[in-house]
């Protein structure tokens, strides 16, 4: 059985999704849609293009991957699940809880497969850790700490429709729930706000300390602080710039470390006149002509889920845990003291 896909948004992330999908033998690409014409002919891989949703969401096809802004979410996935089809929806899934909630009302008798696009939970760094928290090798857990830096290159593409939080942190939210699904009893968030800030409306650095209900704390770093350039390259293709990206895991007796950044990471180097640069390729690698990785790795479940119709491994539950945090921790944002998610 081979599974009939559109993909709706067709920029960085979404244009990996329709190359993907193209390229595999479980889902056929049929359409493309984006308000951009030349964006979408360009990730089209011969399906059909699109600037219309209206005309996209007629076109007969059995799954929608949806990677637009979080604030198209929910009539996308609205009108998705109206006409039976199976939904991959970009992470941050929603853009409040509120939505989020609506989002997962809509699904919950449709008898369809709805998947939350969190491609950390694909990366095997991700999964062996959680895989050695479930077997206790740290013992019992005190603390985890996540770190998630970039560079601004390119940032300015998200003024005015997202948050640093919503961008980076939403990945180390959900990685915290993941290894400690406990509920919560308070997030606080701090941020800096310097020349990102001033020139784009982001703030520049954000720490956010999440407190579990059983005592456990979490303490997760997202900011835009490394060099401007750092690690990062257009092309070949599947290069996409490094960061420095830890998760760790400490316990009574000892720590486990995830280390997504330049020293552990799958690593490219390049040397030139504008000196050393180097270029991680996690989440999509292109080996021998077709992309691997993560990415892939989701995509693919993504598609078996649709034709055997078990569960995913990443429900629109899981995203409603990291929505929660974000809107609490945005709130502390502004509050300036801690705030208690909605459970």
């Amino acid at each position: 059985m081979v599974i009939r896909v559109g993909v709706i948004g067709c920029g960085a992330i979404g244009s990996w999704h329709a190359r993907i999908v193209a390229e595999s033998g479980r889902g056929a690409l049929v359409a493309v849609c984006d308000h951009n014409a030349d964006r979408a002919a360009a990730c089209a891989h011969g399906a059909q293009v699109f600037t219309s949703e209206q005309a996209f969401f007629a076109c007969p096809m059995d799954a929608v991957v949806i990677a637009t802004p979080e604030s198209e979410h929910l009539h996308q996935l609205a009108a998705a699940v109206g006409a039976g089809r199976h939904v991959l929806v970009e992470k941050p899934v929603a853009p409040s809880l509120r939505e989020m909630e609506a989002m997962q009302a809509l699904v919950q008798d449709a008898g369809i497969c709805a998947m939350a696009a969190h491609v950390e939970r694909f990366e095997p760094g991700s999964a062996g850790l959680i895989e050695a928290v479930r077997q206790g090798t740290p013992g019992r857990v005190s603390t985890i700490v996540a770190r998630r830096q970039f560079s601004p290159g390119g940032v300015e593409r998200f003024a005015g429709i997202s948050s640093t939080l919503r961008i980076l942190a939403v990945h180390d939210f959900d990685l915290a729930r993941w290894v400690h699904p406990a509920p919560v009893d308070s997030v606080f968030a701090m941020a800096a706000r310097g020349a990102i800030h001033e020139r784009h409306g982001l703030d520049d650095h954000v720490f956010t300390i999440i407190r579990f209900s059983d005592g456990i704390v979490a303490m997760v770093e997202s900011g835009w602080t490394l060099p401007p350039g750092y690690a990062g390259f257009d092309t070949p293709e599947g290069w996409q710039g490094a960061g420095n990206n830890r998760l760790e895991v400490f316990g009574e007796e000892g720590f486990v470390s995830n280390d997504m950044g330049l020293r552990m990471q799958p690593l490219v180097a390049f040397a030139g006149a504008e000196g050393f640069r180097a270029a991680g390729i996690r989440h999509q690698p292109v080996v021998h002509g077709r992309v691997r990785g993560a990415l892939r790795a989701e995509v693919d479940h993504f598609l078996d889920c649709c034709i055997s119709g078990e569960t995913p491994a990443v429900t629109l539950e899981d995203a409603r845990r990291a929505v929660a945090l974000l809107d609490a921790a945005e709130a502390s944002l502004v509050s300036g003291v801690p705030e208690r998610p909605v459970a």
